[in-house]
């Protein structure tokens, strides 16, 4: 039994060491206000997994992420029902996008655009990490801002604006 647990143990250690990787890097541990002003996550106080993001001056969220641990910016979009990396986002993520079958159609603000469709292994925003995400890659050109959607979004315990900031709560 007690073989059983510490393999266990390991087995849990090795699939999550990105996470606690990330967790416990003196960087992360804490973020200035003056992180937050320029719209990158910021932990909160207690580590409960909420992230608080400062809108701009449009209203937009915009902020850096990762996807499986290469740095990506973000434009948070409730409108768009999954994650949508850019052509060149995907290329910064590890994906191989001049690979990717881009028969999928998506209805955006502009129209219709084709897509491709993928899963991404881990998504994180600040301390939060959101694993198996369904999202797509549009045509290169076709979109400007890597778009964390709803696929993202939905899988949160909450989300909710206050006082100009969009908070995250895993």
């Amino acid at each position: 039994m007690q073989w059983g647990t510490l393999a266990l143990g390991i087995v849990a250690a090795v699939y999550f060491f990105n996470d606690l990787k990330a967790a416990f890097t003196p960087a992360n541990l804490s973020l200035s206000r003056a992180n937050l002003a320029m719209g990158k996550a910021e932990r909160a106080p207690d580590f409960s997994g909420e992230v608080r993001l400062r809108g701009d001056r449009r209203g937009h969220f915009i902020f850096k992420g990762a996807v499986d641990d290469r740095s990506l910016t973000f434009m948070a979009d409730t409108g768009a029902s999954i994650v949508v990396l850019t052509y060149d986002g995907a290329k910064q993520a590890g994906l191989s996008p001049h690979n990717l079958d881009f028969s999928a159609h998506a209805q955006t603000a502009n129209g219709v655009a084709r897509v491709a469709p993928v899963t991404l292994d881990r998504v994180r925003v600040g301390d939060i990490t959101v694993r198996n995400v369904r999202a797509a890659v549009a045509e290169k050109g076709m979109l400007s801002t890597n778009l964390l959607g709803m696929s993202f979004l939905g899988r949160l315990k909450s989300f909710h604006i206050q006082d100009g900031e969009l908070v995250l709560i895993q």
